[in-house]
């Protein structure tokens, strides 16, 4: 039998609508009609009964790519990085069937997400795009594998074969990483915002390999070859582009993101959003400079490139400098550490960084070997701190045994007399000749008092039963003899 809905009643000259929870709280609310107070009864019941329904149906029904397009509309849109995790996240969706996502704007100019469809691009780009792929196939097969799978029958085993794929297939533990922290932090949200009961995060426990931070440095020779490269680049700003990233260390997201509106190019500074959030980036001389003289475009950006288009002539350029592993994002690298030769320490790098603390600014300082020889160069003493050995002559074997030798047929020195002593022994120590019969002519010339003459009376005794023990060169000690019984 169904149980019945509780009723209005009057309260006050009005109807009270009141309903008991199955947490123990009972609500209410009054109205002025009975139907008003009915309608409100029903709609608290029914948001009761499904506030503790799973998300998606559960880890038993949710596919794992269903799971991370969820997961991209309610978390994803909120972050710095949403372009990079998007691009983790379509490969999921495509190895499922599923639309794309990309970000974009609403109506508020806020950032947003929709589902589009990929549309069939120019042969030269797809075969490309076939080429890279072609290189990552397992990975992908892999990828849309898991992404088919519900994330209920997911266990450790196939992240980890997950892993052992990527691996195998060169992507760096970096990368690996990041995969895996996208699957991590979406099951763990899963269980504790999506009432997932029960669920269990298949990627904890798993151990994941340490990163290596790289080390970016080019020569002269290198450097020239790519500003030369840059230079026969068509596209106007490109140029620019660059001799902004070295200057500002700027990520290409941000630089791509500047506009003429918010760049004040006579307080030399430019407000920009980063993945920390909006940041006031400070611009040098030469900076300044180059942005004064590039064109300005009527969209108001400063750099009206697409991030495809950026890395397609970066590609470009590289291959042609012959630094074919010299990525984008070393040329942040490569600003910090000039900045770093130049003499800006960790906290003045921070600021140019757009960094919170100095730890990650010190990522960036990287010195070469040189550099390191010249710093110990420049900081070298006049005179050494210790003493050059004299030159050895011959082997160390036979060097000990000639030392040995020498120091055994030294003959041993006559034993000095008492007047050739050049020290006195006192209460605190010795003293040179001079100082004891200057310190003995103070102690003469003093007023003497019962106490003194006996002190001097005892001092007199004890020196004269004191047996000189020989140390060396004109050096004794002197200790008193032993008493016969």
């Amino acid at each position: 039998m169904a149980k019945s809905l509780p009723k209005p009643f009057k309260y006050r000259g009005r109807w009270r609508a009141q309903v008991t929870l199955k947490s123990g709280s009972r609500p209410h609310a009054d109205f002025d009609d009975h139907a008003s107070a009915c309608a409100w009864i029903c709609q608290m019941l029914s948001n009761a009964n499904t506030e503790h329904q799973a998300e998606l149906g559960g880890p038993t029904q949710a596919t794992l790519a269903q799971a991370l397009n969820h997961y991209a509309a309610l978390y994803s849109v909120n972050k710095g990085g949403v372009d990079s995790e998007l691009n983790r996240i379509n490969h999921y969706l495509a190895g499922a069937g599923l639309k794309l996502l990309r970000k974009t704007k609403n109506e508020k100019g806020q950032i947003a997400l929709e589902h589009y469809e990929p549309k069939a691009q120019p042969q030269g780009w797809q075969e490309h795009n076939d080429i890279r792929r072609a290189k990552r196939s397992e990975t992908y097969a892999a990828i849309a594998a898991l992404a088919r799978k519900r994330c209920s029958v997911i266990n450790t085993a196939d992240i980890r074969r997950l892993m052992g794929t990527m691996k195998a297939e060169g992507l760096s533990d970096s990368t690996i990483q990041k995969e895996i922290a996208l699957l991590r932090h979406m099951f763990n949200v899963a269980a504790k915002e999506w009432q997932w009961k029960g669920f269990e995060n298949p990627t904890e426990g798993l151990k994941l390999g340490t990163s290596q931070r790289r080390f970016v440095y080019i020569t002269k020779e290198q450097e020239a070859a790519l500003w030369e490269a840059i230079a026969e680049c068509d596209n106007p700003y490109f140029w620019p582009l660059i001799a902004c990233a070295m200057e500002t260390t700027m990520r290409r997201g941000s630089l791509l993101a500047m506009r003429w509106d918010k760049t004040d190019l006579e307080g030399r500074i430019a407000q920009v959003p980063s993945k920390t959030g909006e940041i006031n980036v400070p611009l040098s001389q030469h900076a300044v400079r180059v942005l004064s003289e590039m064109p300005r475009h009527p969209s108001g950006r400063v750099f009206p490139m697409t991030a495809n288009a950026v890395e397609m002539a970066w590609d470009g350029v590289r291959v042609k400098a012959g630094v074919p592993e010299l990525q984008f994002k070393d040329i942040r690298h490569l600003g910090a550490t000039a900045y770093a030769r130049r003499g800006l320490n960790a906290h003045q790098l921070k600021a140019i960084l757009g960094h919170k603390t100095t730890f990650m600014a010190q990522v960036y300082v990287n010195l070469v070997a040189q550099d390191v020889l010249d710093a110990m160069d420049a900081t070298a003493p006049v005179t050494p701190v210790t003493q050059v050995p004299p030159p050895a002559v011959g082997s160390a074997e036979s060097i000990v045994q000639g030392r040995r030798a020498a120091r055994l047929n030294d003959p041993v020195k006559k034993r000095p007399q008492d007047n050739d002593l050049s020290v006195t022994a006192t209460p605190t120590g010795l003293l040179p000749r001079e100082e004891a019969q200057s310190a003995q002519s103070a102690r003469e010339d003093r007023p003497q008092t019962p106490q003194r003459a006996a002190g001097q009376q005892e001092q007199q005794q004890e020196q004269i039963s004191a047996e000189p023990t020989w140390l060396g060169d004109n050096v004794v000690m002197l200790r008193p003899r032993t008493r016969a019984a």
